[in-house]
């Protein structure tokens, strides 16, 4: 029988040991938290695939969330965020101020946000106000009846005519798009944590984005249509191969790491991170 080399032996060795150590039915905790307020936030414009830096209130948001997530004791095995910059940026505030700032973040552009496609970066009053007129509904009406499905869905025909006179954007997605591309990425998420023994991992995206993961994940549960606060924390449990909603727009961990607001913000801060992470 050949032998490997010393060297390969070893290699050989780290991945069946690795292998062993995966447990198919291990816990899965997720910890998923919407970004911090951005400048698109702010002047209350479209943001999907459009990305803005957090404001200096989103950067607080998001070293709070860290702190307040380290006050409770909670560490991460591993941790996911939306390849836009302000889900990076967020992620990266979070973990350097929770004690983890050396644990990587695999950037996955399938937890992105929706995309709005020619409405990106108009005032919200704007897609609100044609989208309702599109359902026949005044602006009061539609609010109160707007679902993830149904946002996604009438943005995608309304951009279809615009496209036709500017096709200068990726178009919108439909729901099914989206939701395609979420169940993609939260199944190499879990594969992956399986792989490590399951525990507790974080995942930053976005408002609109979480609600459709939770409508995937809980099917027939009324809980996609809560608005989702800036650094919310919305906690999954995966146990024996079934979901379960822990928590949802939970801010009590932004309360508890609270930064005053005069707090001078750390100068690495400002800038969206440039280091090298792990990419889908």
């Amino acid at each position: 029988m050949r032998r490997l080399p010393a060297r390969l032996s070893l290699l050989a060795l780290f991945f069946v040991t690795d292998a062993m150590s995966a447990d198919p039915t291990a816990d899965i905790e997720i910890y998923i938290a919407r970004h911090g307020r951005t400048m698109l936030n702010a002047s209350d414009r479209v943001q999907g695939w459009s990305d803005a830096v957090l404001t200096p209130q989103g950067q607080r948001q998001a070293i709070s969330l860290g702190r307040g997530l380290a006050k409770q004791g909670i560490l991460f095995n591993a941790a996911y965020s939306s390849d836009s910059g302000r889900a990076l940026q967020t992620a990266r505030l979070l973990l350097a101020h929770n004690g983890q700032a050396q644990l990587p973040v695999r950037t996955d552009w399938r937890f992105r946000e929706f995309n709005f496609g020619s409405y990106e970066t108009l005032a919200n009053q704007t897609l609100w106000q044609d989208i309702a007129d599109q359902h026949k509904m005044s602006l009061a009406q539609w609010l109160t009846k707007v679902t993830p499905k149904d946002f996604a869905d009438t943005v995608a025909i309304l951009d279809q005519a615009r496209q036709q006179a500017r096709a200068d954007t990726w178009p919108a997605e439909n729901y099914a798009a989206i939701q395609q591309r979420l169940h993609s990425g939260m199944e190499q998420l879990i594969s992956h944590t399986r792989q490590q023994g399951g525990g507790k991992v974080l995942l930053v995206s976005h408002g609109l984005s979480i609600n459709a993961l939770l409508d995937l994940l809980l099917p027939g549960q009324t809980v996609a249509t809560t608005r989702l606060e800036n650094a919310s924390i919305t906690r999954l449990r995966l146990h024996n191969g079934q979901y379960q909603l822990l928590d949802i727009n939970d801010l009590r961990y932004l309360k508890a790491g609270q930064l005053p607001a005069d707090t001078s913000l750390p100068a690495d801060s400002i800038a969206p991170p440039t280091s090298k992470e792990a990419t889908q």
